[in-house]
Formats: structure tokens, sequence, C-alpha cells
């Protein structure tokens, strides 16, 4: 929609003075699409920060805090952590508690503590109306992902998970490179063993690459599921995951492992005519085009290709966390639309929860 705003039942419920003030009588007009979201008259002009919760305060979560203290859009306001001393210790100045009934006074939420934690906490904020960001995975079971979304849209409050590889620079550079049919995607995420995990490797890792994949190609089925993981390597479970599917026509085979010896994150993408490699952790890009290939003889018989190489420009807009924290704010003030971001969560997760099934 665009042209006149009124005021969301979540502002104000949350700032019944200032829509009091606006619902007598100010006439708002913008000029760019407005979603009925949270906080969507922010955009107008009423200069507040966007005051902003953590909960969960453990090695996700201290990414969090730096990058949200660093915004200049927001305001840490609160820190929820079961370890108050340890929070306070981390978080300076700001106000710590350890449960997320004193939250009545915040604007939005990010939750950031262990998985098995995400789906109490976010059904609570969620019926308060608190607008939010969960790390990944967004519960332990698609079915309560799916509760999750169905709340979102039953309060109309804005709900995000944390795949913070969609705002990866090679991955949004690479999606205006494509300009044919996907033919094959592989993908490759492999770390040394975690000091502590709550999830097990496909939960931790592969449902990154698998909603990387999806996203190329959106509302797509998958068929043909095959998958194979590694014995148990700790209480968390399968700690390596090779998949394949088929989804639009295109193979894709993506593999994790959290039992090797240095970090990888890479995805090739290939069409009839190009061959796309991204790094993700050193955010390149290099795509490679076939011109000829032959036999020839030299004393010996040689295959001989020749094929372009180029290295097209990446623009680094910022850190991928950040832009995901932008992107957050964005929903929360109306400039975006949460039914599309709502509509993106469920399907990786139910692909996870598919190939978990395949290597039960």
């Amino acid at each position: 929609m665009e042209g006149f705003l009124s005021v969301p039942p979540w502002f104000a419920a949350h700032c019944p003075r200032r829509s009091a003030e606006i619902g007598g009588g100010w006439a708002l007009l913008v000029k760019r699409p407005v979603y009925s979201t949270p906080l969507a008259n922010r955009k107008v002009g009423i200069d507040t920060l966007i005051k902003l919760a953590l909960v969960g305060l453990g090695s996700m979560g201290a990414n969090h805090l730096r990058v949200a203290q660093a915004n200049p859009r927001c305001a840490l306001a609160k820190v929820v952590d079961v370890n108050p001393q340890a929070a306070r210790a981390a978080a300076g100045d700001v106000e710590v508690s350890t449960t997320v009934d004193e939250l009545a006074d915040v604007d939005a939420a990010i939750i950031a503590s262990s998985t098995a934690s995400h789906f109490e906490l976010a059904s609570a904020l969620l019926r308060r109306r608190i607008p939010l960001l969960v790390e990944k995975p967004l519960a332990t079971t698609a079915a309560e992902v799916a509760a999750l979304v169905q709340l979102s849209e039953e309060f109309q409050t804005p709900l995000m998970c944390g795949f913070v590889e969609r705002f990866n620079p090679v991955v949004v550079t690479s999606k205006g490179l494509i300009t044919d049919e996907l033919l094959h995607v592989r993908t490759q995420r492999q770390s040394p063993p975690p000091g502590r995990s709550s999830s097990n490797a496909l939960w931790d890792l592969l449902i990154h690459d698998l909603d990387l994949v999806l996203s190329y190609f959106p509302g797509a089925p998958c068929r043909s599921l095959a998958a194979v993981s590694a014995p148990e390597g700790n209480v968390a479970g399968i700690e390596a995951v090779e998949a394949s599917f088929e989804i639009q026509g295109a193979i894709v085979n993506s593999t994790c492992s959290r039992q090797w010896q240095r970090k990888v994150r890479a995805v090739q993408l290939a069409t009839r005519t190009t061959l796309l490699e991204l790094d993700l952790l050193r955010q390149t890009l290099t795509t490679y085009r076939n011109i000829s290939q032959e036999q020839v003889s030299e004393g010996a018989l040689i295959y001989r290709a020749a094929t372009t190489v180029d290295v097209p420009f990446v623009r680094h807009s910022g850190e991928p966390l950040r832009l995901q924290l932008d992107h957050f704010l964005d929903l929360v003030e109306g400039n975006d639309d949460a039914a599309a971001e709502r509509a993106t969560i469920l399907p990786p997760h139910e692909l996870a929860e598919s190939i978990e099934a395949l290597c039960a």
C-alpha cells in the first residue's frame, strides 16, 4: 500500500501516548510501500531509536551484542541471560535480567539462546507482539517452526530467522550473474569440532546451505531426496551429512561436517554456459566459461582446454550480521514485507528435518 498510515495494534499497545497523538489526527503521507507491521510509523518522522533486547549471551549472542551496540538505528535496552554476572561483564551498562517477563518496554528482540529454548521464548514474545529475530534453527522441529510462523501471522508481528548467509555479498552478487537455468549446485560447509553445541551438524551447519539453495529456486519443491550421515560423534548426534536432491530440474549436492581440520564455506553453481564458484568465508566470486577443448598430439596425447576466468567485483556493503540486523530493523519499522520474510522460514527447516529422518 502507499498513502496514509493507520496506527498498528502493536504500536498502540506499547506506545499509548504516541498512538493517541497519531490517531488524534496526524495525516501521515508516505512515498514508499508501508507494510502493516509494528513501528510502521517510525519512518515518517518519529525520531526514536528502536529499543532492542538480546536474549542469550553465548558465543553467537556475543556477536549480536557487538553488532547491535554499533548500529545507529537501535539502542540495546536489555540483555537476558541465565548467567547475569557474565552478562553484566559483557554488556557493560546495559540492563540485565534473567527472564523475558521483564521485556515489556522493548520494541524488538533477538533470541540467541540455546535452540531448545527458542520455541518457548519466541511463543511468549510473539504473543506480546514483540518482533523477533531468532537464531537458526528457529526451533527443534518443523512443527514448532510452523507454529511460530502461524503465531507471527496471527499477531501480525515480524518474525525472522538468522540465516545470515542470505546477506553475504557474494551470494547477493551471484544472483545477478545467473542468466541461464541452473543445472547443478554443490555446497560445502565444514568446520573443526566445536567446543560446545546443542545442535547436530545438520541443524548447525547444513541448514544454512539448504536455505541458500532454496533461495535460488524460490517456491520450487524438492524431489528424489537422499542422504547419508557419519556415526554419532558426540551427544549432539550427527557430525557429518551428505545430501542430494533435485529441484526445478537441477541436481543439488550438499555436504557438511564438524570433523574437518579447517573451516570451509563454498558454493558452486553450474549453468549450461557458466560455472560460478563462491567462497563465502573470503567473500570472493569466480566465474568460468569453457571456450574450447581438444586432444592434441605433441609427443604425447594431451587434453587441452581454453576457459575464460573472470573475477567479478563484489560490493562489500558491510558485515553480513550487520546487514541482517538492518533488514530486521526494516521489518520492525514496516519498511520491508514481514509476510514475505515469514514465508521463507519454514521450507529450509522442513527440508532439514526430511534429511535428518533419512539419516536416522
